[in-house]
């Protein structure tokens, strides 16, 4: 993913450990990124009962401190 994006929360899509895809179980693959937590959710709602494993990750500076 691009590394000059601005802060957002990113939905992944892990791979099934049972399905035959071409990829290792395990690996994670981005799906969509959404401005809000929110909207994440929403998206993650939206996924329920599709095969694999959901994530969101907070993608973006973090801190603050002095």
């Amino acid at each position: 993913m691009d590394a000059g994006h601005e802060d957002r929360f990113v939905v992944f899509v892990r791979s099934d450990r049972g399905s035959r895809d071409a990829s290792p179980p395990g690996t994670e693959q981005p799906l969509a990124a959404c401005a809000t937590y929110a909207e994440a959710r929403r998206l993650l709602r939206a996924c329920q009962g599709s095969p694999g494993e959901f994530v969101i990750r907070y993608v973006g500076e973090t801190g603050g401190g002095d």
